[in-house]
C-alpha cells in the first residue's frame, strides 16, 4: 500500500478517501495556531451596522466559536455570513448554529464575486481572519466600495515539533510517494526546516489543495504535481491518482 503524507492534523475524512484508493495516510500537523484579540471580536459582533460576516478558514469559525452567545449574537441569524468550502459550512452551522454562503465557491476570488453579486456597494462586512492571510478578497471588495472590517482573530505559528516529525519521518521505513499541502504557512515552514538536514522527502512530488497553496509551492522554487480541483478529500486523492497513473504509463 503506498502512503501519502498529508500535512495537516489528523481527519477520518481524508484517511478514509485516500483508503479506499489503496493508500496509507501519514499526517504531520505543520502549524500551530494561537487565538488572539478575543474581546475585540465580541464587541464587534455586537455592532449592529454590518450587513454580512466572512469566515473563510475552520480557524476562523473556532475564533468565533469560543465567545460565541446566540442570544447575545442573534442578530446574526438575519445577517448573510459566507465562507469556502463545505467543510467550513459544516463548522459554521455546527459551532455558531448559522447557516453559511459559498459552500461551492472553491476560492476567495469565486467567494469574492458571490459577495459582489449579493450585496450592494455600500455593504460593510465583518471579516475575522489570521495574521497570515491574504488580501485578496478584502482587495476585490473594497474594489468595489464595500467596507471590510478585517480583524485579526488567529494567529499561525510553526509547530514546536515539525523539524523533529520531519526527522522521524524521513528516518523511518514509511517511505511515502509523495506529499500534500493544505496551505502557504504551511509549505513555508517544512520547506524551511527540510533544508536544515539531509532528506529524502524533499524530493518526493508535491500536491496542493488549492491554487493558492500550489503558488507558494512554485514560488519556493519545487514543482507542483497536482492541484485538487476543490478543496475536498475526494478531489485531491483524484489529483494524486492522475498524477500515478500518468507515470504507470510512461
Amino acid at each position: 500500500m503506498r502512503k501519502v503524507v498529508l500535512f495537516k492534523s489528523a481527519s477520518e475524512e481524508y484517511s478514509k478517501a485516500f483508503s479506499e484508493h489503496d493508500y496509507e495516510s501519514i499526517f504531520v500537523e505543520p502549524l500551530h495556531f494561537e487565538i488572539v484579540n478575543a474581546q475585540q471580536l465580541s464587541t464587534q459582533l455586537l455592532r449592529r451596522d454590518y450587513d454580512g460576516l466572512v469566515l473563510t478558514s475552520p480557524r476562523a469559525v473556532e475564533a468565533l466559536a469560543q465567545c460565541w452567545d446566540p442570544t447575545k449574537f442573534a442578530i446574526w441569524s438575519t445577517r448573510r455570513v459566507y465562507t469556502i468550502g463545505e467543510a467550513c459550512c459544516k463548522k459554521i452551522k455546527l459551532q455558531l448554529g448559522l447557516d453559511a454562503l459559498g459552500m461551492t465557491a472553491g476560492n476567495s476570488e469565486n467567494l469574492g464575486k458571490m459577495i459582489i453579486a449579493e450585496n450592494s456597494a455600500t455593504s460593510k462586512l465583518l471579516f475575522p481572519s489570521g495574521n497570515l492571510s491574504l488580501e485578496t478578497l478584502p482587495t476585490m471588495l473594497q474594489a468595489k466600495g464595500m467596507i471590510v472590517d478585517t480583524l485579526t482573530v488567529y494567529e499561525t505559528k510553526e509547530n514546536e515539533h515539525l523539524r523533529a516529525d520531519l526527522m522521524e519521518l524521513n528516518s523511518s521505513e514509511k517511505n511515502p510517494c509523495c506529499m500534500v499541502f493544505f496551505s502557504p504557512s504551511g509549505c513555508e515552514y517544512i520547506h524551511r526546516q527540510l533544508q536544515t538536514f539531509s532528506n529524502k522527502l524533499y524530493h518526493l512530488p508535491h500536491f496542493a489543495i488549492g491554487n493558492t497553496t500550489a503558488h507558494k509551492i512554485e514560488n519556493l522554487g519545487m514543482e507542483v504535481a497536482g492541484v485538487a480541483t476543490r478543496p475536498k478529500a475526494d478531489s485531491l486523492v483524484e489529483s494524486v491518482e492522475t498524477f500515478f497513473s500518468g507515470k504507470a504509463t510512461i
